[in-house]
């Protein structure tokens, strides 16, 4: 059983932190401290600060940077989807003693655009200016994208209770990272020293299973993959949930072993 470990749970785009409850609940049930902040200017329901339209990935990490900063130990850093890239990249930044990342969003240079993607984000993206407005939340994008495995009214329930607006910036720099000169999702494999697991999705339509096998790829021995292949993008409760919950516990004890402080 992993104890006395700090856990910082992230969430993705368009979520709250509320969609870790189960992962904090089982967590702390152990023993151990868990931060799940919710991102600058996230808020569940519809409306939306309007500053959240140009926030960066980058002062999304920066706002997890100050929290770790204040921590007595390094953290686990646990990612899922836009969070899983903000892991990668706090991990790439020296702060992790593990990164864990839950079907994550692509870093620069693995393409993270598909037809599945483009079917999510179209009512967005040809929105005038939409890589400087809010984005805001979409049943019916949801529910294709990433809810598709569940009853239509379980989907409904799922949505209304963690689904917040995104900044559309913060989704340009992730699906058109040749957009920018220095790219915010840039990560260089070479600064991550940390033990690393990725976990892909084989149904996932939003961040496809091709992205966690790229970027295995380009971490190499850095990083463990580890695929679901009957599981789709949502990994956040139910069965899903509970496989995917034992295999992160099972890595995290082999790798600081059970009685770790």
């Amino acid at each position: 059983m992993i104890q006395n470990q700090t856990i910082i749970l992230i969430h993705g785009a368009g979520s709250i932190s509320d969609a870790w409850d189960n992962f904090k609940k089982s967590f702390e049930s152990m023993g151990n401290t868990v931060i799940n902040p919710t991102l600058r200017y996230h808020q569940r329901g519809y409306k939306s600060d309007p500053k959240l339209g140009n926030t960066s990935i980058l002062d999304y990490v920066e706002d997890i940077e100050k929290i770790i900063k204040k921590l007595q130990q390094k953290p686990i850093i646990i990612g899922y989807s836009m969070g899983g890239l903000i892991a990668l990249i706090l991990c790439s930044k020296g702060y992790g003693k593990l990164g864990i990342f839950l079907t994550p969003a692509a870093p620069s240079g693995i393409n993270a655009i598909s037809f599945s993607v483009i079917r999510i984000f179209i009512m967005n993206i040809f929105r005038w200016k939409f890589w400087c407005k809010p984005m805001p939340p979409n049943f019916s994008s949801a529910f294709y994208g990433v809810l598709h495995d569940f009853k239509k009214d379980d989907a409904l329930r799922i949505f209304k209770n963690y689904y917040s607006p995104e900044s559309g910036r913060a989704i340009c720099e992730i699906g058109f990272p040749f957009f920018y000169s220095n790219s915010p999702t840039k990560v260089d494999e070479k600064d991550i020293l940390c033990p690393t697991l990725i976990i892909g999705s084989g149904r996932d339509r939003i961040t496809p299973i091709q992205i966690s096998k790229k970027l295995k790829k380009k971490l190499g021995k850095k990083t463990e993959l580890i695929i679901f292949e009957k599981f789709s993008h949502y990994i956040m409760e139910g069965n899903e949930f509970k496989e995917v919950f034992a295999k992160i516990t099972d890595w995290i004890s082999k790798k600081i072993g059970d009685s770790a402080v």
